[in-house]
């Protein structure tokens, strides 16, 4: 795993503006940075991948004992959250992807951060954009890339028409050029598996009590089939909340992600992973009280852990406790400060760079119909990821 400094291609923006991107750059900040790129090697390739689907696998199983074991009320969820995951749960429904973060450097086994599993975005930018990047750059020499990810949406698209029938609506907060962008990338792989599409606003669903209640779009048409780039929390937070667990129930409507997937999104599933594969080299040892994490930083057998917010979003409220610091050595605010916490213990990112210069990566691995299907890589400043992270491009060379 090594970072390459490469120059960007003179056109770049009028590139990833073409494939949709628009968001390329925010307050005067590059955010698609192809003035570097990772170079990985086909095993360490091999190992990202191998790392995902153990991880995924892990997560399901962890949700299933929670779901199996009546522990949810015990977990933090409502009655009417808990009524969805299990009914979800019960009648098999399928998820559609989501996008699991690691930690690694090249040495040893990445180290699971946690799971986007209900809402994850950076998928234009690592499904398109960079594939774009690979083949402007490299043409037909002999490299790859881990990014099967177009490829796999259209099938799981596919799939789904089969299943569930040729119209969708999809939703999410808009304006907003990120969720926006990620949204219509989901309306062009679902054209492209031959379900017809429907775009409506968050902010512009409503509902009817015809028909036992039913929600609608913004031409008062029933939305039946519903993706939503939207957290499941959030939607059961709003006062129509129990009218959509109402109407959920019922089967008058069905949303993607799937209620289960809301287990998967919420971080303390890490503590239930943890507790059931202690032993998996994947793993990071994540609590909910930070008595244990203190202890064992404070005998010498951590380098410090963390504590990160189980709901929170893009890095915010997240606090790291270092060895031999009294104090917190970096924080970030935000929004989630009355969640409950986990604490996790401390990892080691990739870094490169001196001084100001510093950079810190992230690896995002996605998950595709359950299966591992491509990555992408975030860098930051500072140890913890947040908003301002830029996405770059990667790729392997082929032995």
């Amino acid at each position: 795993m090594e970072r390459e400094t490469r120059g960007p291609r003179p056109d770049w923006q009028k590139r990833v503006e073409a494939e949709g991107m628009l968001w390329h750059t925010a307050h005067g900040i590059t955010y698609w940075h192809e003035g570097v790129a990772y170079r990985f090697s086909e095993a360490e390739i091999d190992e990202i991948h191998d790392a995902t689907q153990a991880c995924h696998d892990m997560a399901v199983a962890a949700a299933g004992a929670l779901i199996g074991g009546g522990e949810l009320a015990q977990w933090g969820y409502s009655p009417n959250a808990i009524a969805l995951i299990e009914h979800s749960w019960r009648n098999d429904e399928r998820d559609i992807y989501g996008r699991i973060d690691f930690a690694w450097d090249g040495n040893g086994a990445p180290k699971m951060l946690e799971y986007n599993a209900d809402t994850p975005t950076s998928l234009l930018e690592a499904a398109v954009v960079q594939w774009s990047w690979l083949t402007d750059v490299f043409g037909k020499d002999a490299t790859g890339q881990f990014n099967d990810l177009h490829a796999a949406f259209v099938a799981r698209m596919k799939q789904w028409r089969d299943e569930h029938g040729a119209f969708l609506h999809v939703s999410c907060v808009f304006p907003h050029d990120e969720d926006t962008g990620t949204v219509a990338y989901i309306e062009s792989v679902a054209r492209e598996a031959g379900i017809e599409v429907k775009f409506v606003p968050i902010s512009a669903i409503g509902h009817t009590s015809q028909d036992g209640g039913l929600f609608l779009d913004q031409d008062d048409q029933p939305i039946r089939l519903l993706f939503k780039l939207y957290p499941w929390d959030w939607l059961l937070a709003d006062s129509y909340g129990p009218l959509l667990a109402d109407a959920v129930l019922g089967g008058r409507i069905r949303l993607f992600e799937p209620a289960w997937k809301m287990l998967m999104a919420n971080k303390l599933l890490l503590v239930k992973m943890w507790q059931m594969f202690p032993d998996s080299p994947y793993l990071l040892e994540t609590h909910r009280s930070e008595r244990p994490l203190r202890a064992k930083m404070e005998r010498g057998g951590s380098e410090g852990f963390v504590r990160k917010p189980a709901l929170g979003r893009e890095g915010q409220n997240v606090t790291i406790f270092r060895k031999g610091q009294a104090m917190a050595t970096e924080r970030t605010s935000g929004t989630y400060g009355d969640n409950d916490f986990v604490y996790q213990d401390l990892a080691t990112l990739f870094t490169a760079g001196l001084g100001a210069s510093h950079v810190h990566a992230l690896i995002g691995s996605w998950v595709i119909g359950g299966e591992a299907r491509g990555m992408g890589i975030r860098e930051s400043d500072g140890a913890i990821t947040d908003d301002r992270a830029r996405f770059v491009p990667h790729y392997f060379a082929v032995d």
